[in-house]
């Protein structure tokens, strides 16, 4: 159970932080509050700027700080009690200069990733653009196949070469925390059968979810969401701070 919540989870980042270069980025500040059954509640704080993103969270008593610059394709994660920092660029697992819901090319900017277009399908009644996605270091697993959402830009239907599939489905739209909202299901599938669901609110202003429920396993909300041009040095790090290594 818990491999497929990790698996649903990263879908579902594709969705929750849907930013491209296609897109308007709309800045804003937000306090966001998660549930995890192992880990409690955790609250934090999440800043989203011109490609840039920085969530504030606490880990056993700690204060951390993760900075993502979707332009650089580099994360840095911040620890303000030691005043250090560590770097982490394409090569340390972050994606390259395109998503799946970059509809020209999803592949752009990744090594060794090969994208084809195979047209345009429709998928629980939407439009959605077909891509067949290949890795030149795992030929012999197999294409993952994605289906892209024409007017949303993110993937609502996720074949994998294990047999594992990830879709997601509009049900209506609902106002949350008085912003207006679509609905949508996703439902994970396994090789063997297994599923599992987990429900997103989507903010087609703010171009992410505001809201992610999956059942008992986790769930996340953003509040006091205030829409605003964001101060850059959010998104720098401050002097005085040491690199380390991620070999540490």
């Amino acid at each position: 159970m818990r491999v497929i919540l990790l698996l649903m989870v990263a879908f579902s980042m594709l969705a929750t932080v849907s930013v491209s270069a296609q897109q308007a980025v709309v800045e804003f500040s937000a306090d966001t509050v998660e549930t995890d059954p192992d880990q409690g509640t955790r609250n934090g704080k999440l800043y989203m700027g011109n490609n840039r993103i920085r969530t504030e969270f606490d880990i056993n008593g700690k204060t951390i700080i993760q900075i993502m610059d979707l332009t650089k394709q580099q994360a840095l994660m911040i620890n303000p009690e030691e005043r250090t920092y560590m770097r982490i660029g394409a090569g340390g697992g972050m994606p390259g200069g395109g998503t799946p819901e970059t509809m020209d090319d999803p592949c752009a900017g990744m090594q060794n990733i090969n994208c084809k277009k195979l047209g345009v399908e429709k998928v629980n009644g939407r439009p959605a653009t077909k891509w067949e996605i290949s890795s030149d270091e795992a030929s012999e697993t197999g294409p993952m196949v994605f289906w892209i959402d024409e007017e949303r830009k993110f993937p609502i239907r996720q074949e994998m070469p294990d047999g594992s599939m990830m879709e997601m489905k509009f049900v209506r739209k609902e106002t949350v925390d008085g912003r207006v909202t679509e609905k949508w299901v996703m439902t994970a599938t396994r090789p063997g059968g297994q599923t599992m669901t987990s429900t997103q609110w989507y903010d087609p202003e703010l171009k992410i979810s505001i809201r992610e429920d999956h059942g008992d396993e986790y769930s996340r909300v953003l509040k006091n969401i205030k829409p605003g041009k964001q101060p850059p040095a959010l998104f720098t790090v401050p002097e005085g701070y040491r690199e380390i290594s991620t070999q540490q």
